[in-house]
């Protein structure tokens, strides 16, 4: 049977899949857009509606370890029903569906191994595939699982090279299908009111944003003295070799739907800059000392990487992403307008009110004003059945609350293809700027200029009979 380095590199030779390898090194500054990438006609994925699903068929594919948790939350939400399960070990499989049977939710069918999410995507037996396995598999997956008919929910990242991007673009497009990703910060309560109020003009007009995923993950990712390069969490393999921004999407999602991206404006290019990546093999050394086999693992992703985005209109947007340091969580988003600026996770905001008064924060009654006018209405309507569901506080449960609801009743999803591939390609594009002191790396239009007459996203709700069935 592979092993799960062997199943990953088959795969990607197989569908094509082109890594960012450490001997890549010449210069991409600027570089033209390819002209094949052709958008046909009634193609556009943006406010795309399928024919309404009163049942929701789903498969999870990876039900290991996020993939575990999502079985769980989708028996939950209304309408679903978790028809199989797609997984390499079968124990892991067999052990949800144990749950599944116990907790009254049927039983679903399984399907094991390496090629197995070919036989379950042909089978017709589900609607939607949400695909939760290692990074690298998530794009071959699901550009196989649209080619045969089936909406897509991907687990960040969605992709890790721009080729794959424009593979996943190209296969919604072709066979009419959703392709969302699912990120769930998108879904942060601070997050939602700072787009709100962006949208609502509050600050006038925006020009910077940043956005941070700081989370120290040297436990996480493999903190065991045993493990070794073939034993390690999966999607660390990611790292081995990789550098740049390896996972950014976290701290980019929010504010792209905030400036508008993809719907009015558009990833320009970036430039990136990176630490050295030694702090994990440090920490694995400190801890378990120089001859444990985790010791050995030399980690090229950056420490800490910066990464600074120009858009089509001229605004910039600056990502930090760091997870080997010694500090608390942090994802926090900030806006700057001309008259005003946001921070969520912890919130902030300051209003000019008079010129040349100079700007201050708001204290906690003037917040509360805000959080009542402005406030996200899902948080509103699902948020306390959102927290006792779970998924990072509730965002989790209210993604897939969302998502379905949208299905059921035949509307738009919340984010489409085009930015699950825009997101994405900053992985690619990072380690390209970060390998070549910093140049400036062109960033695909996956729209190919729909952009400019695309609709920013209206305000996410349920209805509240929905909610009542829950």
């Amino acid at each position: 049977m592979q092993n799960r380095r062997e199943f990953i590199k088959t795969t990607a030779c197989a569908l094509g899949a082109i890594a960012v390898g450490g001997g890549q090194s010449s210069a991409m500054s600027l570089t033209p857009e390819p002209k094949k990438h052709k958008l046909k006609e009634g193609a556009f994925m943006h406010g795309f509606v399928a024919p309404k699903l009163d049942t929701i068929r789903v498969a999870v594919i990876g039900v290991g370890g996020r993939g575990s948790d999502a079985v769980q939350r989708l028996c939950a939400v209304p309408g679903v029903k978790v028809t199989a399960l797609c997984e390499l070990v079968e124990a892991k499989a067999a052990a949800q569906k144990n749950w599944m049977e116990q907790k009254g939710y049927g039983l679903p069918k399984l399907f094991i191994g390496p090629e197995a999410y070919k036989e379950l995507s042909d089978s017709g037996i589900c609607d939607v595939v949400h695909i939760n396995t290692t990074w690298i598999t998530h794009a071959p997956i699901a550009i196989y699982a649209m080619k045969a008919g089936l909406h897509t929910m991907v687990e960040v990242p969605g992709c890790r090279t721009v080729d794959e991007a424009w593979e996943m673009v190209e296969a919604s497009e072709k066979s009419r299908v959703h392709c969302m990703l699912l990120a769930n910060c998108c879904y942060d309560e601070q997050a939602i009111l700072m787009r709100n109020m962006a949208r609502k003009k509050v600050f006038d007009e925006l020009y910077h944003a940043e956005g941070c995923y700081l989370h120290e993950t040297r436990c996480t990712w493999g903190g065991q003295s045993y493990l070794t390069a073939e034993t390690m969490f999966p999607s660390m393999e990611a790292l081995i070799d990789h550098t740049g921004a390896s996972y950014p999407l976290h701290a980019v999602g929010p504010v792209s739907l905030a400036l508008n991206i993809n719907r009015g404006d558009c990833f320009d290019y970036l430039v990136s800059m990176g630490s050295k990546g030694f702090g994990w093999q440090e920490f694995a050394r400190r801890v378990y000392g120089d001859d444990a086999p985790v010791a050995k693992i030399h980690i090229e992703a950056n420490d800490f990487n910066s990464m600074l985005i120009s858009t089509k209109n001229g605004k910039t947007i600056l990502i930090r992403q760091c997870n080997n340091c010694p500090m608390p969580y942090s994802r926090q988003y900030t806006l700057y307008g001309f008259k005003g600026t946001i921070t969520a996770n912890p919130l902030q905001i300051a209003l000019e009110k008079e010129i040349n008064t100079g700007a201050k924060w708001m204290n906690e009654d003037e917040l509360a004003v805000i959080r009542s006018e402005y406030g996200a209405k899902l948080w509103q309507q699902a948020g306390e059945i959102a927290r006792k569901k779970g998924g990072h506080g509730g965002m989790d449960y209210l993604m897939d609350l969302r998502w379905t609801y949208c299905l059921r009743n035949g509307l738009p999803l919340d984010t489409t293809v085009y930015d699950l591939a825009a997101w994405s390609s900053l992985i690619e594009l990072s380690e390209k700027s970060v390998r070549n002191r910093s140049q400036a790396q062109t960033i695909p239009d996956f729209t190919r200029g729909l952009w400019k007459t695309t609709e920013p996203c209206n305000e996410w709700i349920i209805d509240q009979k929905y909610i009542e069935k829950i």
